[in-house]
């Protein structure tokens, strides 16, 4: 409200004033793009295509796991980072890719 009534007095509208307190956000938004690293994306979606290709449920791994449906639902389409469960998702899935598939051990 100060910046309203301070900008307001050098004789900017309120529509100037929107203007430029949009041109700061933006300057505010740009600084932080082009200074910082690009951030890794999760590894969910990566995980997901390997539990499809293997053939596995997301039922059965939530069950293997002991963890809630949702929250592998969300770290597989990538709404939730977790480090952790990514990390026990993605062991889960190493020791299912070296274990035979059961049609192959009929033959």
């Amino acid at each position: 409200m100060a910046y309203i009534a301070r900008r307001t007095a050098e004789g900017l509208s309120d529509r100037g004033i929107v203007r430029c307190l949009k041109r700061h956000v933006a300057n505010e938004i740009f600084v932080l793009l082009t200074q910082n690293p690009a951030v890794a994306l999760p590894i969910g979606p990566r995980i997901r295509q390997r539990r499809q290709t293997l053939g596995i449920v997301l039922t059965e791994a939530t069950k293997q796991l002991e963890v809630p449906y949702q929250r592998l639902r969300r770290l597989e389409i990538g709404q939730r980072a977790d480090t952790n469960s990514e990390t026990a998702y993605g062991a889960w899935l190493d020791d299912k890719t070296r274990q035979p598939h059961p049609a192959q051990e009929v033959a």
